[in-house]
């Protein structure tokens, strides 16, 4: 996203589009109402600055702890109110959001067993899939090539704004 618009940008190609990065409440004030008012801040000022449209890439906030799950089944799942059963892919759609569609390998993260140690405070000392605290899906770990490797999807999501 950030590389088309700079690829967009150099070329004199005018946006047409807002996309969200990143909103995040930390877990203290989560519960509040905080990420309903920043989501309705950002179609705002998407609308403040004369675009209809806005995307938004979302890590849904409950998916950690059934990191084993398939990702489409969980983002599939609906509450008997036919609204998401995640908290934050349920705020979204609350506001009037569509979803798009999954973005299978939207971070990649690939490290030495040693880094990956370093950066869970974790041992590592079986290969195949671990689940880390927090990921939405397992590590693979191979202990035979010293390399372990997170693969995170996430789901889009469109507002008509």
């Amino acid at each position: 996203m950030i590389g088309w618009a700079d690829s967009d940008w150099r070329a004199g190609r005018r946006p047409n589009a807002v996309s969200a990065l990143e909103i995040m409440v930390l877990p203290p004030y989560r519960g509040r109402g905080l990420a309903q008012a920043m989501l309705a801040a950002l179609c705002a000022n998407t609308r403040a600055r004369g675009f209809a449209d806005l995307y938004a890439p979302l890590r849904p906030s409950d998916k950690h702890q059934e990191p084993r799950v398939r990702f489409a089944d969980y983002v599939a799942r609906m509450r008997s109110d036919r609204l998401p059963r995640d908290s934050w892919v349920r705020v979204h759609v609350r506001a009037g959001a569509e979803i798009i569609k999954i973005a299978p390998y939207s971070m990649v993260i690939a490290g030495s067993i040693a880094e990956w140690s370093g950066w869970t405070g974790m041992n590592f000392r079986r290969s195949g899939d671990i689940i880390v605290p927090g990921a939405l899906t397992p590590l693979h770990v191979s202990r035979q090539h010293d390399h372990a490797v997170y693969v995170e999807p996430n789901l889009w999501v469109h507002h008509r704004v």
